[in-house]
């Protein structure tokens, strides 16, 4: 569990400063290059907008494997429809947010959610 701000500025971009963070990284296998960092952003109520930008899709989400549901990622389990699968990941289906404004090379691909009025769940992975 990391909480440094700088050092998450150095991996993603942020459409604004949060007033705190609460970041992991993890590998997809056991063999390969393919790896996820998942961030819990806490920020104004009032910015919100501006941390899940466009129209939100209806769609599944679930946390990546070897993500710890501890501090601020455990609110995950709380949310409506949350179930835990076998492996121990949370899936859900609830209003998924585009990642444009925080993709960076190579963490191109992802998905952001809401996780409370001031909290924003922003998961990204590569390949």
């Amino acid at each position: 569990m990391n909480t440094d701000l700088v050092a998450l500025k150095r991996l993603i971009n942020l459409p604004a400063d949060p007033k705190s963070c609460q970041w992991q990284t993890g590998k997809f296998g056991l063999h390969g290059s393919d790896w996820w960092l998942a961030a819990v952003l806490e920020v104004d109520a009032r910015t919100i907008p501006t941390f899940l930008q466009g129209a939100a899709t209806k769609g599944v989400f679930e946390t990546p494997p070897g993500l710890q549901l501890v501090s601020s990622f455990a609110a995950v389990k709380s949310l409506p429809d949350a179930q835990m699968t076998e492996s121990q990941r949370v899936q859900l289906i609830t209003e998924i947010h585009g990642i444009g404004p925080y993709a960076s090379t190579p963490l191109l691909n992802g998905k952001a959610i809401r996780l409370s009025g001031n909290q924003v769940l922003v998961l990204l992975w590569t390949n």
